[in-house]
């Protein structure tokens, strides 16, 4: 009798600390998942217009021309004549931008040629752009697409990444953005 009282006050306390214990892991394990998600970078894409008069899939062929990146948008330094780690680091940003448009642009199988230089045609569409802002937690960009022969623009596109802390990866999902909204506006 006193080994069956002892056994079952002993499960009842344990019992009632697995209780307590419970919301104390459950809330270990969420800050677990918050911090898993604390390394990706927010999307947002902040306009995006098509103004061609013509169909979109009407065009066969993509050249793809690397945005224009000032310095002034990633170094504080007035001493412009002087090259530093940043401004090789950030030079070839642009170059692996669009290495990364080419590259998810090709997955997506909607142009027959994709060129990176060259000159346009009629059926080419020519992409070309700018940073907006390179920082540390954040980049944004404005895209066009403009008919290869009459150079008019057709689509705009202007996105920004929040919550930067790689910028590679963050050049890596920016190229990606950028191909599915191509993908998206073919049949607009």
């Amino acid at each position: 009798m006193m080994i069956t009282t002892a056994v079952k006050a002993l499960m009842s306390s344990s019992n009632c600390s697995f209780k307590r214990l419970l919301p104390t892991l459950c809330f270990i394990s969420l800050m677990f998942v918050f911090a898993g998600c604390a390394a990706t970078s927010t999307t947002i894409v902040e306009e995006q217009v098509v103004t061609n008069p013509k169909p979109m899939y009407s065009y066969t062929s993509l050249l793809i021309k690397d945005l224009e990146l000032k310095r002034e948008l990633y170094a504080d330094s007035p001493d412009k004549g002087k090259k530093s780690q940043l401004d090789l680091r950030y030079a070839k940003l642009p170059g692996e931008l669009s290495e990364h448009i080419e590259r998810y642009v090709k997955s997506h199988r909607t142009y027959e040629k994709i060129l990176r230089d060259g000159l346009p045609d009629a059926s080419t569409l020519v992409l070309t752009g700018k940073f907006k802002r390179l920082g540390r937690f954040k980049i944004s960009v404005v895209v066009t697409l403009r008919d290869g022969v009459t150079d008019q623009e057709v689509a705009y596109f202007r996105q920004t990444l929040w919550d930067v802390i790689d910028t590679a990866d963050s050049i890596s999902l920016l190229g990606r953005e950028v191909a599915d909204f191509i993908d998206r506006i073919q049949y607009k």
